[in-house]
């Protein structure tokens, strides 16, 4: 049924027979014009390769890096919140979205995708902040993304004010089933991807594929540009390796404070990483949201972005790890788990109250019956016409008048 579903899904997200299939890639024109903004920038790195950025808002810098299979679209919601209180950059990754394929180092004009490697993303990255004089900057990353953050921030601890990671690659786990054909079989996938593929990788990352069709289209489509077809391998290979192996880097050295958000229902990488992460970490925050899975920024955004603004903000944050349905804090849900008692002291008992209260209210109907001679003459004395008649006899008849 998955694989149905994928077909399905893979099918109306490809143009043409021959990229569902797998045989050709979309024409830059088409994926440029389709999935560009109108504030979209475009910077040369030092091996002639445009990158593609956005920078938009102003405030402290906030630099953005998306993960594997995915592009600086993932962040649309983000920056739309962010942008009100910081100047927001989002790059595209060599290798991904409209960057597009890295480019050969002896010739700049053509493009070699396996040039693509931690080294050449961490240089284009150094150099790419270099470019645009960034300094005491906070960096947020997904995935590969949060792993490469998490890289400079190590390595450049005088430069980054705060580090965000949402489910960031970097510690050792088991491969995912999904990712086998385009890294086992490297040189097949290299001319042949079925648009299946691509899309049942992409169903992983969310907890809900069905709710965020439109997002795996975009990422489907954009892993079908020119060059894609490599790039995607490398890529993957790139991260299964990390995965398999872990990162030889000591976080543990990280000195930078750090937020980790992670979904609870991420089928791609490992949830269980998230503690591991605040434990490596000594100035670190952890979010898990029950609900959610790797790309928890695209699936609530609201309510994932409102946490990433209390760090940086250094305020409280709106989420409380462990408490909410859906991942998030809620009063009615916060309730529950509160010690009453200790806040309010212990409850009434309100069985034996209702009996007190009972009892009290039929001694008071019974004293209220009784009559207060005191009461009662100074009664008669104001008012003479308060008098009580006593009947003359028990035989005394009384006339009842007929309701007419």
């Amino acid at each position: 049924l998955q694989g149905c579903a994928n077909i399905k899904h893979a099918s109306k997200s490809s143009p043409s027979l021959s990229s569902f299939l797998g045989f050709s890639e979309l024409p830059d024109w088409y994926i440029t014009s389709r999935y560009s903004y109108p504030d979209s920038l475009w910077l040369t790195n030092d091996f002639g390769q445009e990158l593609h950025y956005r920078d938009t808002g102003e405030g402290p810098v906030v630099l953005m890096l998306h993960g594997e299979m995915t592009s600086l679209h993932m962040w649309d919601a983000w920056i739309e919140t962010l942008r009100a209180d910081f100047r927001v950059i989002a790059l595209d990754l060599p290798g991904s979205g409209l960057t597009g394929p890295t480019h050969c180092v002896n010739d700049i004009t053509a493009t070699c995708p396996d040039n693509l490697s931690f080294d050449y993303l961490e240089h284009t990255l150094t150099y790419f902040i270099e470019d645009l004089n960034l300094r005491n900057i906070s960096i947020v990353g997904s995935g590969i993304g949060g792993y490469l953050a998490a890289r400079y921030a190590l390595n450049n601890p005088d430069q980054v004010d705060k580090l965000i990671m949402l489910t960031p690659s970097g510690l050792q786990q088991a491969k995912p089933d999904d990712s086998g054909y385009l890294t086992s079989g490297r040189f097949l996938s290299r001319y042949f991807q079925p648009a299946p593929t691509i899309t049942a990788i992409l169903r992983n990352f969310y907890a809900n594929p069905e709710a965020h069709l439109g997002a795996i289209k975009r990422n489907s489509d954009l892993a079908q540009s020119q060059g894609a077809h490599t790039s995607n391998t490398v890529q993957l290979t790139m991260v299964t390796e990390l995965m398999e192996f872990g990162s030889t880097s000591d976080f543990s050295e990280l000195e930078t404070d750090t937020l980790v958000l992670w979904g609870e229902q991420d089928k791609w990488g490992d949830p269980e990483h998230a503690k591991q992460w605040q434990e490596l970490v000594s100035d670190s925050v952890l979010v898990t949201y029950p609900a959610l899975g790797r790309l928890l920024n695209e699936e609530q955004p609201e309510i994932t972005v409102a946490d990433a603004v209390a760090f940086l903000q250094e305020e409280p944050l709106p989420s409380i790890e462990g408490l909410g349905t859906e991942g998030t804090f809620t009063l009615e849900d916060a309730a529950t788990q509160f010690d009453k008692a200790a806040l309010f002291g212990d409850a009434p008992d309100l069985e034996n109250t209702e009996e007190s209260t009972g009892e009290s209210t039929e001694a008071g109907t019974e004293n209220s019956n009784e009559e207060d001679p005191e009461q009662e003459s100074e009664t008669d004395a104001e008012d003479p016409a308060s008098e009580v008649v006593e009947p003359e006899s028990e035989d005394t008849e009384v006339e009842m008048l007929d309701e007419p």
